[in-house]
């Protein structure tokens, strides 16, 4: 971590903190602090928009807000829940402005088909998205389980984007271009330019409101939580035996027990998420990038487009990734790409951000730019097939910390040997065949 412009050794600083941490953090005492200037706080802004569902949500928004008082909630589901114990995904979708500058990719068309992918499933899942396209997405799944929410007129307007227009639009792509010290061997760590757009930046930084709503929400009544991002299911994936591209994941559909598995680890306090490569490395806890704002560009070790948790594990984390994008907005630092943030949440917060290492799929299953998250917690490859879960504050930051969860194991198709990474790398064309 260094010691940039303060003098002060956080890194030996955070060893220190890291030897008396509660199970869970409290959201006004991070770990990094960065000499205790704070940004505004999440119970400045957050407030449910409906009577939350269920006595332990509703206790601890009674919590965040300082209140006392008995709280009020529903005991009731709105709609019956499509199945015992079904999960609730949650995805987010704002069609860019800029829809002509925009590769094919990142256009509205392609988005709603990718979100026509994810109707099919079948699954209990709530949508958020502006109010013109609401006959469009409905028309995709006409069921109650397909349940919309487009009451934020723009991206704006969610609550923790409202004040943040002209930090987005100026101040983030002054930091993003003030960034330094990447060269060609950083690969896929440096910063990529065309991510660096105010309503990128919106889009991502409101995927923690959007959680924190759902379980307000809670529509189904479910404790079992899945985000996705809208356009996760890309035209590129693989095919299954009928040649339907993601018809594996489409037609087997989530599977509570492998989400249960995950929620053993992250429990109230967190979520369960997935990691990048680190094939081009990753810092540990005495790296800058932690104190120094040119360099956060490092930070980049969690992949955010699929996660999972119980319902107060999605509201810890939830919360206090927005209140590391506040302290970070306080402190100079980039907060553009959620990916930027997420790394500096799991440090603050221990016990907030559990992952899966990345690792390569079975060939059949394999893309360029696959990740496993988006298949572990389907019923793909059977019950015997689950991934490894880690905590990232002993594997990626400070290897010597003990963490007081312990580690999952993978099993069925998702182990792999130090061969399976040899081949996916000569498939992709990342590394040359050996001679034999």
């Amino acid at each position: 971590m260094g010691t940039y412009e303060s003098g002060f050794d956080q890194a030996s600083s955070y060893r220190e903190k890291l030897k008396c941490i509660q199970d869970l953090t409290p959201i006004d005492e991070p770990l990094i602090s960065w000499d205790g200037h704070r940004g505004r706080s999440p119970r400045e802004y957050l407030k449910p928009s409906v009577i939350p569902y269920g006595r332990e949500v509703a206790e601890w928004q009674n919590v965040l807000s300082g209140r006392q008082e008995v709280p009020h909630f529903r005991t009731t589901p709105q709609v019956p829940p499509i199945r015992q114990d079904a999960p609730t995904m949650v995805l987010i979708f704002y069609p860019r402005p800029d829809q002509d500058d925009a590769r094919p990719i990142h256009q509205s068309l392609s988005y709603l088909k990718r979100i026509e992918r994810i109707s099919q499933m079948g699954e209990q899942t709530i949508l958020y998205i502006p109010p013109e396209l609401t006959e469009t997405i409905r028309a995709m799944r006409p069921d109650p389980h397909w349940y919309i929410v487009d009451s934020y007129a723009t991206v704006w307007d969610i609550p923790t984007n409202d004040y943040q227009r002209d930090n987005f639009a100026n101040e983030q792509p002054r930091l993003f271009r003030e960034f330094d010290g990447y060269k060609e061997a950083d690969g896929e760590l440096r910063p990529v330019d065309r991510y660096s757009r105010a309503h990128h930046s919106a889009v991502c930084n409101a995927k923690a409101f959007i959680m924190y709503d759902a379980v307000m929400r809670n529509p189904f009544g479910s404790d079992r939580w899945i985000y996705v991002d809208a356009g996760f299911l890309f035209d590129d994936g693989p095919k299954d035996s009928d040649g339907m591209i993601w018809g594996d994941l489409i037609k087997g559909g989530l599977d509570e027990a492998k989400m249960d598995r995950a929620i053993s680890i992250s429990r109230d306090t967190g979520v369960v998420m997935g990691e990048y490569s680190h094939r081009d490395g990753c810092p540990d806890i005495d790296d800058e990038c932690w104190s120094n704002p040119r360099r956060t560009w490092r930070s980049r070790q969690f992949i955010a487009n699929v996660y999972v948790g119980n319902s107060l594990g999605m509201l810890n984390y939830s919360t206090r990734f927005m209140q590391t994008v506040d302290d970070m907005d306080a402190n100079g630092f980039y907060t553009g790409r959620e990916e930027f943030v997420v790394a500096f949440v799991a440090l603050r917060y221990p016990n907030s951000v559990f992952s899966i290492p990345w690792f390569p799929l079975p060939r059949r299953l394999d893309y360029r730019w696959q990740f496993p998250g988006k298949l572990v917690f389907s019923r793909v490859g059977g019950p015997q097939s689950v991934p490894p879960i880690v905590d990232p504050i002993a594997t990626l930051y400070v290897r010597d910390y003990v963490p007081s969860r312990q580690s999952l194991a993978a099993g069925g198709i998702y182990v792999t040997s130090p061969r399976d990474y040899y081949e996916w790398e000569v498939r992709h064309g990342l590394t040359t065949p050996k001679k034999i």
